[in-house]
Order: C-alpha cells, then structure tokens, then sequence
C-alpha cells in the first residue's frame, strides 16, 4: 500500500484540492455561485456567512494542495481536511431528500474519497509521517 500512496498522493492532493479551492468562488462571485452551483436560491442576507464559507473552503483546499508537495505540513492538515470533509458528507446525507441538496451532491462524492483515501493513507502510514 506503500507504494500507491507513494504513486497517488501527490496528485490526488493536487486535483481534490484544486476542486475544494473552487469554493473561493462563492467567496468572490456568491451570487451567481450559489445560484449556479449550489442550485439555491440566492438569500442577500445570508452573503457574510457564504462568502465567509467561500473562504473557509477555498483556503482548505490551498493547504490541500501544500500538503501534497509538504510532507511535514501533512497530518495537521490532513486531520482538519478529514473533519471538515466527514462533516459535510454527514450534512448532505442528512439533507439528501431535500431539494436545496441537490448542488451539494458532487461536492460531497469528492469529499467522502478524500474521507477514504485519508483514512486509508493514515492506516498505513499512521500520523507520524
């Protein structure tokens, strides 16, 4: 198992990172990425906590991309990518019968792979790495 992670950490981190950095959009542009992506209707007074979101998300996914390439950056990061990911698949389960769910769904496939893929990685190489 070594050698696959070995293989897939780099750009694994890279690609999920770079898709959780797209949350730098409802940062940036709330409007029209929530209305877009997010398939919800755009509140005005909810844009602090959406754009605060954005941001949030957005630089997780930075440090996602750090990790990659740092190895001593690795399991702070990791950890808190692993919580924060859980948490949002839990949400969007819970919520999987409601509409306002629907643009979260992606989101949420890419989220519990990096759940497992974490998992996985810490079982071999425990935290320690």
């Amino acid at each position: 198992m070594k050698g696959f992670f070995d293989l897939t950490f780099v750009w694994f981190f890279v690609i999920t990172g770079i898709g959780t950095a797209g949350a730098f959009l409802y940062a940036f542009w709330p409007r029209w990425t929530v209305v877009t992506i997010g398939k919800i209707p755009f509140i005005r007074e909810y844009t602090i906590l959406t754009q605060h979101w954005g941001i949030m998300v957005g630089l997780m996914g930075v440090f996602m991309i750090a990790a990659a390439f740092k190895v001593e950056w690795r399991t702070p990061i990791l950890i808190f990518s692993l919580l924060e990911k859980a948490f949002m698949v839990c949400v969007v389960l819970a919520n999987r019968g409601q509409p306002y769910s629907k643009g979260f769904k992606a989101g949420a496939a890419m989220d519990a792979t990096v759940v497992l893929y974490t998992i996985a990685y810490f079982a071999v190489f425990g935290f320690a790495r």
